[in-house]
């Protein structure tokens, strides 16, 4: 084991197979959502045929990662003849080496929900300033420059889709 991937390979096997069952999930609620969209004209293909066929090849390959992958990690079991305290220490791992990205994905999930109930600009500057200072460096000089970037960035973004391109961003309690 190196000292920069410390994380045991049935972790990255075990999240492999994890990540194949969210896109599974994934291509079924695209399939299922896609016959949704309106149809121009009485033809064989409408809007929601293209989605439903990319959604079948995504279900399709994330079903193959899937299978590939669990006959990869019941040979290494099998090789290994590990007990189910391993299985722990391989959960375990699988979750330290994710944990940036859980923890990412959390707070996405908190800003999305956030911009429906305060707006956003204050939510995306939030969610900017946070991200940055989760990942990156957090001395006073790197907070003040992700603090300014944050402001300038949503700002911007928001008075050109606002004001060039009219497109309306939620509003919430406060902008």
């Amino acid at each position: 084991m190196s000292l920069y991937y410390p994380f045991h390979k049935e972790a990255t096997t075990l999240g492999e197979i994890i990540m194949g069952l969210l896109l599974i999930l994934l291509s079924l609620l695209i399939y299922t959502h896609s016959d949704d969209l309106p149809s121009m004209n009485e033809s064989q293909l409408d809007a929601g045929s293209f989605p439903q066929i990319i959604a079948i090849l995504l279900g399709i390959l994330s079903l193959l990662l899937v299978l590939t992958k669990t006959i990869k990690l019941i040979k290494e079991r099998q090789a290994q003849d590990e007990s189910p305290k391993s299985i722990k220490k391989a959960l375990i791992d699988l979750y330290q080496e994710h944990k940036l990205v859980l923890l990412i994905l959390s707070v996405l999930f908190i800003y999305i929900v956030l911009v429906q109930v305060i707006g956003f600009i204050i939510s995306s500057i939030a969610f900017m300033i946070v991200t940055a200072l989760i990942i990156g460096p957090k001395t006073k000089k790197d907070i003040i420059l992700i603090s300014s970037i944050a402001v300038i960035l949503t700002v911007g973004l928001y008075m050109f889709f606002q004001e060039i391109l009219k497109v309306r961003f939620p509003t919430g309690l406060f902008f």
